[in-house]
């Protein structure tokens, strides 16, 4: 009896929830709070000299990069850098900040490095190079930043190339 009992409230409340549920329309794909920049390139970059070396920086206005974001999100920053030779770095080229560069000039090796320094409300481009050989740099580099909440899994999005982060979030390349 009481197996039957169990049986008849287990297909009581089986039945109740196959007929209550209602499939609704699917929403648009992507990450509702998975934010992203449009592509920019600086202007004019400024440079600083820290202990004689040219350190040549642009800050963009972020607003979308608060503290919290900061403190328990993911800022991943990427570049296309145009300024160099195709031999040196291909223009349809697209890498997570920070990036090496490296190549010969005479009469050295030079390592280019671009990195991105996050603060509330800014992302800071920066660039040096290991010999100190520029004076100012192209403007033709083109930079944008995905803010991934704490709330989104980023699973390994720090490690993925940027068309596998734009893929996996439904970014607009």
């Amino acid at each position: 009896m009481k197996r039957t009992l169990a049986f008849a409230v287990f297909v009581l409340v089986s039945s109740s929830l196959v007929v209550s549920c209602k499939k609704g329309d699917d929403g648009p794909p992507g990450t509702a709070n998975v934010k992203y920049s449009a592509w920019f390139t600086p202007a004019q970059y400024t440079k600083e000299t820290i202990f004689g070396i040219n350190n040549f920086s642009y800050n963009q206005p972020a607003p979308e990069i608060t503290q919290q974001i900061i403190d328990t999100g993911t800022v991943l920053t990427f570049g296309k850098l145009l300024g160099y030779s195709d031999l040196i770095w291909p223009a349809s080229q697209v890498s997570q900040l920070p990036i090496n560069v490296t190549y010969y000039q005479s009469p050295a090796s030079q390592t280019d490095t671009w990195s991105a320094l996050i603060t509330p409300g800014n992302l800071k481009i920066r660039f040096v190079n290991n010999n100190n050989i520029y004076n100012s740099i192209a403007n033709t580099h083109m930079f944008r930043y995905i803010i991934i909440p704490g709330a989104v899994s980023t699973g390994r999005a720090r490690s993925m190339t940027y068309h596998e982060v734009c893929e996996t979030y439904n970014i607009p390349e």
